[in-house]
């Protein structure tokens, strides 16, 4: 029940807080930022986070694309999603653990430049290193995540 709950919980917030002061666009309109015209909030889930949509709405049925900035030394929760995730680390170092050791001693090293793919359902947890990172997120909405982490 705990675990429904959550779900739902991240689902609204992804509804309600992407869509404002969005830069989200249209299929059909060409999209062209630059980095000081994204517009970034609170990440809804994860404390040391920021996130800025750049195309899309993760909270749609549609194609999405989002940039999220992590502080050096965070540690993600561990989760889930409902789609497939696609990672682009943009700058810093992240670590991605996958599967069912999700520690941080088991996670990849992703440095700046590289990708990941990560099918629907697959458990999952991020950390950056001792610097900040920040990561591009792409995939077909609606973008859920299921925390596997209910206690917290």
């Amino acid at each position: 029940m705990n675990n429904i709950l959550i779900t739902i919980v991240v689902l609204f917030a992804a509804c309600v807080f992407l869509p404002n002061g969005v830069q989200a666009q249209d299929a059909a309109e060409a999209t062209v930022l630059t980095p000081d015209s994204l517009k970034f909030r609170p990440h809804p889930a994860e404390k040391d986070g920021q996130i800025a949509t750049l195309y899309g709405n993760p909270g749609e049925t549609g194609h999405f694309v989002i940039r999220v900035k992590y502080a050096a030394g965070w540690a993600g929760r561990p989760h889930t999603h409902g789609v497939t995730e696609l990672l682009m680390v943009r700058s810093g170092t992240c670590y991605v653990a996958l599967g069912d050791d999700l520690s941080r001693e088991a996670a990849t090293e992703l440095p700046a430049g590289s990708f990941a793919a990560v099918p629907a359902g697959t458990p999952m947890r991020g950390f950056a290193s001792d610097e900040p990172c920040v990561v591009d997120v792409q995939g077909q909405g609606p973008f859920t995540s299921h925390y596997l982490d209910e206690h917290e």
